[in-house]
């Protein structure tokens, strides 16, 4: 989830172009639901050679089961007299080590550096290719385009202008942006009438997102809706005070995204089974679609799907298939506190099963610290902090294989959890991996206690990712289109005997 906020708020921060109010702070307040959730800054500097520097500090709060949870994301681009991009930099903090990104623009090169902690990683890559704009450069010209004039007199514009947009966000690669224009509106800040033209911004895995923008290219109001179950994400402009009370709030998230099954005559505990079927239908909207990935196989049924989830079930894997075995910002594989971890987990283990789950009972156990309080840490911040949830346990088993040759790939998903004096239970959101073994997705799940299974037919794959930055905003997008929409039925369960 806030992989996928820093998306939609730096789509919305970003745009405000370099002539609005530069020299000052501009905040915002941030509300998911109508609820307060964090709040936002942007500082505008004018630099000594004419140039420009658009800072943005996103700062979210959560409350996950009694736990609160801090992500604070910063970016900055800054370009030179002419409007051209110079260098671009995103630091995001979701863990507690914070992840450096910087892209210095050198003629027909950039520099990338990553860095997180102690480690750095440098690399040359070349320009991408023109014509691309910058985030504000975009919003000009679509308004130029468009021919906006008197705010107060905007028409719905009848087709979209589509761009090539580089944003810190989404990395180094050039991302196509549609932007339509809807009409003008009013927007009160701080007890003053504004006027403000509304444009409907799409970007390929991303959520919709609606920019209202002034006649000075600030933006007063950026709305994104993140799933039925959690609402609309709107960061509105405000005064220095709103936004710190803002950023106070304190919104329970894992409730957004439960769902309590129904179940059959007879069905049982589906994490007690070896065989779970389920059908799922649609509570709002249309039908999701599920991949059959791993243990889970789905099929159309009517209006819902038929869902099939089998221990020890594989899918193909297609041995091409070469970004299963990628460094990424995330899974870093090349750390040597993750190579020494992993090779020290498979010791005495022959057979490539065998590593790959030695490595998922490792996890559990170096992760000491089961809790709720990190956001998405990265493997080398997890195998050093020995702290976190599914996710921080997905991915330290996700780099480990790597480490090790063997590809994977994380799973987003649900999984069921017997509440307390409640057999029923629920299916909440999860993380877990797979490994590619034989030409089979295997999953296993990092989570479950060392002396048990390394996975049961109690979870819901709904997408998976190969934890590059593109597929963690893509898988992200697609759960929080689940987040409320779906209903599940257990239809039965088998287990077999002993």
């Amino acid at each position: 989830l806030p992989v996928v906020m820093e998306q939609a708020a730096g789509t919305a921060v970003a745009a405000t172009t370099a002539k609005a109010n530069p020299q000052e702070e501009r905040w915002f307040a941030c509300t998911l639901g109508g609820k307060a959730c964090g709040r936002l800054l942007e500082r505008t500097r004018v630099l000594d050679d004419g140039g420009h520097s658009v800072e943005t500090e996103l700062l979210l709060r959560f409350v996950r089961d009694g736990t609160v949870t801090e992500t604070r994301i910063t970016s900055r681009m800054v370009t030179d007299a002419a409007g051209s991009l110079q260098e671009m930099e995103v630091v995001q903090t979701l863990g507690n080590v914070p992840l450096r990104s910087t892209w210095r623009f050198q003629g027909d090169q950039v520099v990338e550096t990553r860095s997180q902690g102690g480690r750095a990683e440098r690399t040359v890559r070349p320009r991408p290719e023109e014509p691309w704009f910058t985030p504000a450069a975009a919003l000009a010209e679509v308004t130029r385009r468009g021919d906006v004039g008197d705010v107060g007199e905007i028409d719905e514009m009848a087709d979209p202008i589509t761009l090539w947009v580089v944003d810190p966000a989404n990395g180094l690669e050039p991302v196509e942006v549609s932007y339509r224009r809807l009409g003008s509106t009013d927007v009160v800040v701080d007890g003053e009438v504004r006027v403000g033209v509304r444009w409907e911004i799409r970007q390929p895995d991303a959520p919709l997102v609606e920019e209202i923008i002034d006649a000075s290219g600030e933006t007063l109001v950026s709305r994104t809706r993140l799933g039925a179950g959690l609402g609309v994400l709107e960061i509105a402009r405000t005064t220095k005070a709103a936004a710190a009370k803002a950023a106070d709030g304190g919104l329970e998230i894992l409730e957004a995204g439960e769902v309590r099954p129904r179940f059959a005559a007879r069905a049982g505990r589906p994490d007690m089974a070896t065989s779970v079927e389920l059908r799922v239908t649609p509570r709002l909207g249309e039908l999701i679609e599920l991949e059959s990935c791993g243990a889970q196989q789905v099929r159309r049924d009517g209006d819902g799907l038929k869902v099939v989830v089998t221990t020890g079930n594989g899918t193909p894997f297609d041995p091409s298939g070469e970004v299963f075995l990628a460094v990424t910002p995330v899974a870093d594989h090349t750390d040597p506190a993750i190579r020494r971890f992993a090779n020290r987990s498979i010791r005495g283990s022959e057979t490539p099963l065998a590593r790959a789950d030695a490595l998922r009972r490792s996890v559990y156990r170096h992760i000491t610290r089961k809790e709720l309080a990190t956001a998405f840490a990265t493997a080398g911040e997890t195998v050093r902090q020995r702290r976190g949830d599914c996710t921080e346990h997905a991915v330290l088993l996700a780099a480990a294989l790597r480490s090790i040759g063997l590809p994977s790939r994380v799973v987003n998903g649900l999984i069921w959890i017997r509440a307390a004096g409640d057999d029923r239970g629920a299916y909440l959101w999860h993380m877990w991996t797979q490994v590619a073994i034989d030409g089979q997705w295997l999953d296993l799940d990092a989570t479950l206690p060392p002396d048990g299974p390394a996975f049961h037919p109690g979870h819901l794959a709904i997408t998976t990712g190969d934890l590059s930055s593109a597929s963690l905003n893509s898988s992200g997008t697609q759960m929080l289109e689940v987040f409320g929409a779906i209903d599940i039925e257990i239809v039965r369960t088998e287990t077999k005997k002993p």
